[in-house]
């Protein structure tokens, strides 16, 4: 039997990050959480105030900054009429030889130069499809992205157009599969899991669905990931399993008796036979890909010495692991041992490393690591010398 219940406090629980106030004749503030890239010395982030923007790492200055069109909305309050309703971006912007690719949660997809930040091309040309919270991935010359109406699109990398839509994905014609997460291609297959508690394999060339699907008692919470022909990704169930393509049973889940303290919300990351998964009961743990024994978990804490939860991806950079939890706290873990430090903000004294909540994914290059927070400010920490580096108020604008 499904877990209607637990799907529907996840929809509440997101929906104060989605949803803004009625504030007559203003733009209203959008509540995404986009990841940074870094391509050639250039930082790429969505902000809160719903813009792309490139900073240069080496400047420090803004390069560009591209505003998504605001959506008009009827209001729900009491007589605010219209309103202007800044677009949310969830997604981690995806840089691919000149152009940048993100999706919007008023459900285009953007192709940005690098160079200016002017548009190339936007899908649909006109309208919208449905809203889209995972990140755009690229194979074959062709941009995979899901979306909130319940099916996946093809795009052309150079001129936007459709390669294909898959049909409407759902529990035998019962509810339609809502796609909040990143699509993963694998062996010439697009690998999507739902909140219902799928994977569906869809052929890359044509979108139709393939013969073997996966069908879990829980919803899915994070993204796919596929190392070696099994699939990692962490349930609303508290587990996180590990999955052979092709099987109807789980090799194994985690913990394998009673669950873990919370969702393992993040898609975990897999390297040399590791998965290193974090999860909101405030620990990043260290499993075998093969057997999901625990090689190690650590704890990481809030500013009053209490379990904080890790909603962003961990990240391997170098020989170290790099994990960010939502109170703030950055650390630095040597993958190996579990042993880890947090990395103090020579500004804050013994506040959090960052004096503001982080859940978007963050990105490593040549030991600086990139974070955005939830008040709209970019972060760039040294990794080796443990301090935060400096800071970028996204709210500015160009000179």
């Amino acid at each position: 039997m499904k877990q209607p219940k637990i799907l529907l406090f996840i929809v509440i629980a997101l929906l104060p990050l989605t949803l803004v106030s009625c504030i007559p004749g203003s733009a209203q503030l959008a509540k995404g959480w986009s990841g940074t890239a870094v391509h050639d010395g250039i930082i790429y982030v969505g902000s809160v105030d719903g813009r792309v923007v490139a900073i240069n790492s080496s400047t420090r200055n803004l390069e560009w900054a591209y505003s998504i069109a605001p959506v008009t909305a009827p209001s729900s309050g009491l007589s605010c009429g219209q309103t202007s309703v800044t677009t949310a971006i969830y997604g981690t912007p995806l840089i691919d030889r000149d152009l940048v690719y993100i999706g919007t949660y008023s459900g285009q997809v953007y192709a940005l130069t690098i160079a200016r930040g002017a548009d190339r091309w936007v899908y649909p040309r006109t309208g919208s499809i449905g809203a889209i919270v995972g990140s755009p991935i690229i194979a074959n010359e062709t941009i995979y992205i899901s979306s909130s109406d319940s099916m996946v699109y093809a795009l052309d990398t150079i001129h936007g157009d459709l390669n294909w839509k898959s049909e409407i994905l759902d529990e035998e014609g019962k509810r339609h599969e809502k796609l909040w997460t990143s699509p993963v291609v694998h062996d010439g297959a697009v690998y999507v899991s739902t909140l219902d508690g799928h994977i569906y394999a869809l052929s890359v060339e044509t979108g139709e669905l393939l013969d073997w699907s996966f069908e879990s008692e829980a919803g899915f919470a994070s993204s796919p990931v596929i190392y070696e022909d099994t699939i990692f990704l962490g349930s609303f169930d508290r587990y996180l399993y590990a999955l052979k393509i092709g099987s109807d049973v789980p090799m194994w889940k985690f913990p394998e008796e009673n669950p873990a303290g919370n969702w393992f919300w993040a898609p975990p990351i897999v390297d040399e036979g590791i998965v290193y998964a974090g999860c909101l009961d405030g620990r990043v743990y260290a499993l075998d890909a093969e057997t999901g024994k625990e090689l190690w978990q650590f704890e990481s804490q809030d500013a009053r010495g209490k379990p904080a939860a890790i909603v962003s991806p961990p990240v391997l950079a170098g020989d170290l692991l790099i994990v960010a939890n939502e109170a703030g706290n950055v650390y630095v873990i040597n993958p190996e041992t579990g042993e880890g430090e947090r990395i103090r903000n020579p500004e804050s004294g013994d506040k959090p490393t960052i004096d503001a909540q982080i859940r978007a994914p963050f990105c490593a290059d040549e030991g600086l690591t990139y974070i955005r927070d939830e008040d709209n400010t970019l972060h760039v920490v040294d990794i080796e010398n443990g301090e935060v580096s400096w800071n970028f108020d996204l709210t500015k604008k160009e000179e």
